[in-house]
């Protein structure tokens, strides 16, 4: 899963319409079995000024599926879960991300367009990068810029058609755009009956519902038939992976499965089914956790009339050894409130390297980060730092790892 680039190339105006639908209480909502399953939270309104905004993207000519709302509602319950108690057990503060609500529900937007859903995934070669520039102006058009706003996407642009993995057309991506604002889109082929319900005691059922489904292949394990609960811990995860996106992370593959940030979310069975209760949960890395904690929609005491980015100069060697196993880089920063954190990501490999926490207005500090042992050639590295408002900025890191002289030595 990528972060496409941002911001989204401008189109041509589409007249679309938009109906904001909130959920309405069921008759009876059945209790879920605290005794096989760990029971996640339900959504409230917590009040915050910066709220995470869901929206189902209908082309014209598709239907909307049956009781979408409610399943979106489902869906996004699980994924705060996830967000919450992870913070939780890292002890940190933890009310988890906010949504919209009107009369007490969670609220979906409902955004029609006047194009086909071929028009956005680009049927038959489908993209998902083409998806994100022709629905995201849509969306921005009709509720507001993606500068200012935090959109949750479910795209009803797949197709029932043959293909090696879960649905054609299908795909996730996510990025932010500023402190207060960003995507993660979604196919909708998650909100199908047969793997996202209408009421969290379901959902359990579901997640723990080893069914083939025939025809199908789930994307992790990659085995025809794959499944049922595979389809809905990729579906499921991947919102709350390209929701890390959105909101500023990068990939974390050292713990691969177990990182919500790599392909642990692949694994959301271990934090909701009591029988694998000593298999380690699903979460965040400490550095990416201490680093979310300062995010706009996830943070408790966020300045939000602070607006103005730390500053930051990086020292490091020019050359290391072949075989060395720490990187040390000098961090030289200010902030006019007060500093967070810093992560260091390495992009040849993919994944978070380290980071740490920043505290005061000023630092001065070295910081020695663990890598996998070096081979010769160019290491180059991304340091993101947030300050304690949400305010994000990034360096780069470029080291020249020596050739490994002759006899090895």
């Amino acid at each position: 899963m990528t972060t496409p680039p941002l911001p989204c190339p401008a189109f041509p105006i589409i007249v679309c319409f938009l109906l904001a639908l909130s959920l309405r209480a069921p008759a009876a909502t059945p209790a879920a079995d605290d005794s096989k399953y760990r029971i996640p939270e339900p959504l409230r309104d917590l009040g915050r000024a910066n709220k995470i905004r869901l929206v189902y993207f209908v082309p014209k000519d598709r239907e909307p599926t049956a009781h979408h709302a409610e399943k979106i509602a489902v869906l996004m319950t699980f994924v705060a879960d996830l967000y919450r108690e992870d913070f939780r057990a890292k002890q940190l503060p933890a009310t988890g991300p906010d949504f919209e609500f009107r009369d007490g529900r969670p609220l979906v937007h409902l955004l029609r367009s006047t194009n086909t859903a071929a028009w956005f995934s680009g049927e038959p070669e489908f993209s998902g990068n083409r998806q994100w520039d022709h629905i995201v102006p849509e969306v921005e058009r009709s509720l507001g810029s993606l500068r200012t706003n935090l959109y949750v996407i479910f795209c009803e642009t797949y197709s029932d058609g043959p293909v090696k993995f879960e649905w054609a057309g299908g795909f996730a991506l996510g990025g932010r755009t500023t402190a207060n604002g960003g995507a993660g889109l979604f196919s909708a082929w998650i909100l199908r009956d047969e793997f996202c319900a209408t009421n969290v005691a379901r959902q359990l059922e579901l997640l723990d519902d080893a069914t083939p489904i025939k025809g199908r292949v789930a994307n992790h394990h990659r085995k025809p038939d794959s499944a049922r609960f595979e389809f809905i811990e990729d579906g499921f995860g991947a919102v709350a992976h390209e929701l890390g996106h959105a909101l500023g992370l990068p990939h974390d593959t050292r713990r691969d499965d177990v990182s919500i940030m790599g392909n642990g979310f692949r694994y959301l069975r271990h934090n909701y089914l009591k029988r694998f209760a000593e298999k380690p949960r699903v979460g965040f890395s400490e550095e990416h956790a201490r680093f979310l904690r300062f995010t706009r929609f996830l943070g408790e005491d966020i300045d939000l009339t602070d607006n103005v980015e730390p500053h930051f100069k990086l020292s490091y060697p020019t050359r290391l050894k072949p075989g060395a196993t720490e990187v040390p880089i000098t961090i030289d920063g200010e902030d006019d409130r007060a500093l967070g954190a810093f992560l260091v990501f390495d992009p040849q490999r993919d994944t978070t390297i380290g980071g740490g926490a920043l505290n005061g207005k000023t630092v001065k500090q070295e910081f020695k980060i663990s890598a996998p042992p070096l081979k010769a050639g160019d290491l180059k590295l991304r340091v993101n730092f947030t300050d304690r408002s949400g305010n994000h900025v990034a360096a780069k890191v470029q080291i020249k790892v020596e050739e490994t002289p002759a006899g090895g030595k």
